[in-house]
């Protein structure tokens, strides 16, 4: 299982701790709690044959991903996939990504798209959440490797980017002659705020659709 091997590589190494120890900045680990639906949802929306096309964020944030462990859903949005969930704990953007989601159909959607983010684990600095690209460099470049290595395992055709900045690093770490990194869509969280929502909807519909 692909997550099993980001976890060695990044929880159970201790790699990425070690690249932060002097940078007042922590990983969000509080997802190995949740280790279990982790399992249980990676058995039940993919199977080994992993979709092509991979959706891709930035990291996991503290009211999301970094408490689920999975990319873009909330416990809210995890109470209705998997049954034993039994948490109400939103979070704005994953609320969004929920909605299309569900709009595509969830089994429908986990059979066409590998979700995941440029790292796999999230980070915070006193009580705010920090980006992979503002990592110290030797942490940021610890991160794409990760990235590359969970891009073999995967196998894909085509990366879709959520926000400019992950395009710029899908541009910079794969060549155009062998994935098709062109599609782009807006952030998740740029999408959930209410004057954007219908907006950011038809485009995820439209592209995703296709």
């Amino acid at each position: 299982m692909i997550y099993e091997e980001l976890k060695n590589k990044y929880i159970d190494s201790g790699k990425i701790e070690l690249l932060l120890k002097d940078s007042n900045i922590s990983v969000l680990d509080g997802f190995l709690d949740n280790w279990e639906t982790i399992t249980k949802f990676n058995k039940s929306y993919y199977d080994r044959n992993l979709p092509k096309t991979v959706i891709c964020g930035i990291n996991p944030g503290k009211n999301g991903a970094g408490k689920t462990g999975i990319p873009f859903l909330d416990f809210t949005s995890l109470s209705k996939m998997i049954d034993s969930v039994d948490r109400q704990d939103t979070e704005r953007s994953s609320q969004f990504f929920y909605d299309i989601v569900q709009e595509i159909g969830v089994k429908e959607f986990y059979k066409s798209f590998y979700v995941t983010n440029i790292s796999w684990v999230g980070y915070i600095s006193g009580n705010k959440n920090v980006n992979y690209y503002d990592l110290p460099l030797a942490a940021k470049e610890f991160v794409y490797d990760m990235f590359k290595y969970e891009m073999q395992l995967v196998n894909p055709s085509t990366i879709i980017s959520l926000s400019g900045a992950v395009k710029e690093t899908v541009l910079e770490l794969f060549p155009r002659d062998e994935i098709d990194t062109d599609p782009q869509l807006p952030h998740p969280n740029y999408c959930a705020f209410p004057k954007n929502i219908e907006n950011s909807k038809e485009r995820y519909m439209s592209l995703l659709s296709q």
